[in-house]
């Protein structure tokens, strides 16, 4: 007995009729009516009771019936799921990602790849920008998702991380509202060199802490520097009046009515998302359509009309990942 001589006498079973059933499986009658035969004497038993209309389950084949149906199903249930672990449609992909970026890319590139692989079950961990690097050089997580600040590192060294820029987007300026309104649309850094800055501690967001510091550096200006450990602390203060921060343009998200972000006057690198894994590891398919579909987003490093006059792409920032 093989699943074939099971869809055959199924299809004779559900139709009544060898003809109608050789019509529905697309074959000849002969043949058909050959290994229904064949099964009946492999099982010693008559299944069917034949007449002019056509035939009738025997009550072994009635008993046959249901449990023919149920391995058929169990077949093709196995099947498909094998199949969708094969291409990356379920399983398991352990994910970590930067806590600041939590609010930026990932929320959407999330919903997705669950709309796109809802089998697939997400182990995902928030943590420290560092500590997502660990993640998968340890391999606790096959992907990650980290700002990367602006630093070029000898291209030479050895590298054991592999990453792709998914998204870029400006750095802005969180102001006060009452501060911002004394700037025209557009803030010189040199202008706020008297305000209390607001940043994480180096690593804590990824690279946010490292284009802080560089867009100071750009901008002359040496600040009194306030360390917070969540980004939204930083926006929260400014909107009390106690200082100012610099952050992706996705902060936005995060502003209420008392915090304005207003765009650079000059330029600074700009902020750029990547995508990491471990070198040399092959990917599973979940990890691997996770990176396929972060990668496939549209143009990078479209910035928005209001932000890209003079702006400058930071094309090697991500090589402080690679030192890592």
């Amino acid at each position: 007995m093989d699943l074939r001589q099971l869809g055959y006498f199924v299809a004779v079973a559900e139709e009544g009729s060898v003809t109608r059933a050789a019509d529905r499986l697309h074959v000849t009658q002969p043949p058909l009516t050959a290994q229904i035969k064949r099964l009946e004497q492999e099982l010693d038993v008559r299944l069917f009771v034949r007449h002019r209309r056509g035939v009738d389950l025997t009550d072994a084949g009635r008993e046959l019936l249901g449990k023919a149906r149920r391995i058929l199903s169990d077949i093709a249930e196995v099947t498909e799921s094998v199949r969708h672990i094969g291409d990356g449609r379920a399983g398991r992909l352990a994910l970590s990602f930067d806590s600041e970026t939590g609010w930026g890319v990932v929320p959407g590139l999330l919903a997705r790849y669950r709309r796109e692989r809802p089998h697939v079950v997400l182990d995902y961990a928030e943590e420290l920008g560092t500590a997502v690097l660990d993640a998968v050089r340890l391999r606790r997580s096959e992907i990650g998702i980290v700002h990367l600040p602006p630093v070029e590192v000898d291209p030479d060294h050895e590298h054991r991380l592999d990453i792709a820029v998914i998204h870029r987007e400006p750095l802005v300026a969180v102001l006060p509202r009452a501060l911002a309104q004394q700037h025209d649309g557009r803030v010189d850094l040199a202008d706020l060199a008297a305000e209390q800055f607001f940043a994480p501690t180096p690593g804590a967001w990824g690279g946010l802490y490292a284009h802080l510091t560089e867009a100071c550096r750009l901008g002359g200006i040496d600040p009194a520097i306030r360390i917070v450990a969540q980004l939204a602390t930083a926006v929260a203060m400014a909107g009390a009046g106690h200082g100012i921060a610099l952050a992706p343009a996705a902060v936005r998200s995060l502003c209420g009515p008392a915090v304005v972000t207003l765009p650079l006057a000059r330029y600074v690198p700009v902020v750029e998302t990547a995508v990491v894994s471990r070198r040399g590891d092959a990917l599973s398919p979940p990890a691997d359509g996770f990176r396929r579909l972060a990668m496939s987003t549209p143009e990078p490093d479209v910035l928005g009309p209001e932000l890209a006059p003079g702006r400058k792409r930071a094309d090697d920032s991500w090589r402080w990942l690679q030192q890592r």
